[in-house]
């Protein structure tokens, strides 16, 4: 397995520190392109597969940073992984006599893998019968070790799992998962998507009782879903607030496709709209369950001319130009990824837009509204912050007046967020954007194939 493709690299030039882009030369030719794949699918996926004890091929792969520390870790408890970049296949083959006791393993920023591969551990002897008590330090870089994990911890205990700390670096030993537990689902629903994919390999029946308010409930039915369509068994109310596992002999399934990733798709159609370019994404539509989906509903409510197709999306060119509709406020915790696309969109509509309900985002791979607010604010530009969310105002001065650098603070939606704003703002660059790999390493070769133009200041 080769590190090609997982990572960062933009115009085959390496050591970026900033990148300048320039928007003169877009026209509004019919662009089609197709969307790397879903990085939640992606992820649930590698875990379920490393809970299969037969040979499991993956199509639609997305490579990216988190992705490839997922296959490194299964590479490192002897999986064999056959990985074809063309054709975006990944097939990993389980070790076929596992005499495996001890094993380091380390996820870089990933916080959902963190969160997701104790499940490939904890159920290793259920997975291969025949296999020795396993025993597992996890780590990762700092930004990963200082994210939460103690509300997984502490549920998958109740469950008698052996875990060494609620909090990275750990150590985590095959286990045999039992009994009924109680989980928030207010500061993640990743813990409570963690704890079903622990309880889906698991030999005996588990209950698992939800304790509070869910944040993000769409990404724990994707997880449901994933784990069915591997062999898993689980009844759940339609609130999700109850769950039952039922044991399953074995998960396992030949072939599974990923779907295309609509948080990255966001990014596009939301470029489209602010260039009033046509545009049309060829792998992404209607049937989806991704979260983020619902945030084109939003930028339809705003002014774009999107339509939206079982298969494909569609974004045309109006012949009346205006800014996008301001004076909204939007409750974005269903899809608070999108908060930061939002934020950005509203520097160029005609009245302010309020966003609210994320307070969580503050404890993702930054502080993203504290950030946000920062990079906005030392641009010389209106914002103001609030405890779940903030306020932005529409640029009052000339687009040319506003110069200066967009921090990505390591985190990869400030990458793309960052491009949206220097899109428009041709002055204003953007810092450290290879943090972008972390779920969409070719971002800004693709935007390039819609006619954007970028120059690159490399590191002295």
């Amino acid at each position: 397995m080769e590190l090609k493709n997982f990572f960062f690299e933009l115009n085959n030039q390496d050591n970026v520190k900033k990148i300048i882009i320039n928007s003169n030369l877009l026209n509004n030719n019919l662009k089609e392109i197709c969307i790397p794949g879903s990085k939640s699918f992606t992820n649930r996926a590698v875990v379920l597969a490393g809970m299969c004890s037969k040979p499991v091929t993956l199509y639609g792969f997305l490579f990216s940073e988190d992705s490839y520390w997922g296959l490194d870790a299964l590479k490192k408890l002897g999986y064999f992984i056959q990985v074809d970049y063309k054709s975006k296949k990944v097939t990993m083959i389980p070790p076929s006599d596992s005499k495996l006791t001890r094993a380091s393993l380390f996820f870089g920023k990933a916080g959902t893998l963190a969160r997701f591969f104790p499940a490939v551990i904890l159920n290793w002897q259920n997975t291969f019968s025949k296999s020795n008590e396993l025993k597992v330090d996890i780590s990762g870089e700092p930004q990963l070790m200082r994210r939460p994990l103690s509300p997984l911890v502490k549920a998958l205990k109740e469950l008698n799992a052996k875990i060494s700390s609620d909090q990275m670096p750990f150590q985590i030993e095959s286990s045999q998962l039992e009994g009924e537990c109680n989980i928030s689902g207010k500061v993640s629903g990743q813990f409570l998507s963690g704890l079903l994919l622990c309880a889906a390999g698991a030999q005996k029946k588990i209950k698992i009782n939800r304790t509070d308010n869910l944040v993000q409930p769409d990404y724990v039915r994707m997880t449901i879903q994933s784990i069915t369509n591997f062999g898993g068994n689980i009844q759940y109310d339609a609130e999700l607030n109850h769950f039952e596992i039922q044991s399953t002999s074995k998960l396992g399934i030949e072939k599974y496709t990923i779907e295309a990733d609509a948080s990255t798709c966001c990014y596009f159609i939301s470029l489209a709209f602010l260039h009033n370019l046509n545009l049309k994404i060829l792998n992404l539509g209607s049937s989806t369950l991704q979260p983020d989906f619902k945030f084109i509903e939003l930028l339809i409510q705003i002014g774009a001319n999107i339509k939206i197709l079982d298969n494909e999306i569609v974004v045309s060119k109006k012949e009346n130009i205006s800014k996008p509709k301001g004076n909204f406020t939007f409750d974005f915790s269903l899809y608070s990824d999108q908060a930061l696309t939002m934020g950005a969109i509203g520097l160029f509509a005609d009245g302010p837009i309020l966003i609210t309900g994320v307070s969580h985002i503050r404890h993702h791979e930054s502080d993203r509204i504290s950030c946000f607010v920062k990079n906005i604010l030392s641009l010389g530009l209106k914002i103001d912050e609030l405890p779940d969310g903030f306020k932005i105002y529409p640029i009052e001065k000339s687009f040319n007046e506003i110069k200066g650098e967009f921090e990505t603070w390591d985190d990869h939606r400030f990458a793309m967020t960052g491009f949206l704003i220097s899109s428009k703002l041709n002055q204003v660059s953007i810092l450290n954007p290879k943090c972008v790999e972390k779920t969409a390493p070719q971002f800004f070769n693709q935007v390039q194939e819609l006619g954007f133009q970028i120059d690159i200041v490399k590191e002295e």
